[in-house]
């Protein structure tokens, strides 16, 4: 079975490879090889405006399919590590604790952060309620958090690894 899921993980790989490719060849092709006017050939504002909006829909249509892409390739991500995790009994509870660990970060940033909700120009346009500054203070704490835990990691790692 993990054979399988193995083969087919690299045939979706290459096939997602292949299609960002050649979606990348075609905005290339479309967008970035247009020919621009020379300054000194006067162009009317309908042909300017219908061209614009040709690029624009172009670039939407792109902008679409890149967004299907990088879907399916988190999609495909958090299956097959899904999957990967209750291949043995180890590799659960190691994912467990990793959840837990996440979890109980994510829990001290939480505490950590207010619902105070700033005074700045302009506050009343974004409509920040308590629970969107402690939501946005959570989340800051928790990236800060995670950054000194991986240095920390990063440290542990070298130094543990010079004396070894």
């Amino acid at each position: 079975m993990n054979d399988r899921i193995s083969k087919f993980t690299s045939i979706l790989s290459y096939v997602l490879f292949a299609l960002s490719i050649i979606v990348s060849l075609l905005f290339y092709n479309s967008v970035v090889t247009s020919e621009p006017v020379p300054e000194h050939i006067i162009v009317p504002l309908e042909k300017t405006m219908f061209t614009m909006e040709q690029v624009g829909s172009s670039l939407d249509t792109f902008a679409y399919v890149v967004y299907l892409l990088l879907g399916l390739a988190a999609i495909s991500t958090i299956v097959f590590s899904f999957l990967n995790v209750f291949k043995s009994a180890k590799t659960a509870k190691r994912s467990l604790v990793s959840i837990g660990f996440m979890a109980a970060v994510i829990f001290v940033a939480y505490i950590l952060s207010s619902s105070e909700i700033p005074q700045f120009f302009g506050a009343e346009k974004f409509n920040i309620t308590a629970g969107t500054s402690q939501a946005v203070g959570t989340g800051l704490y928790s990236m800060y958090l995670f950054f000194v835990l991986a240095v920390v990691g990063i440290l542990y790692t070298e130094i543990r690894g010079a004396f070894k």
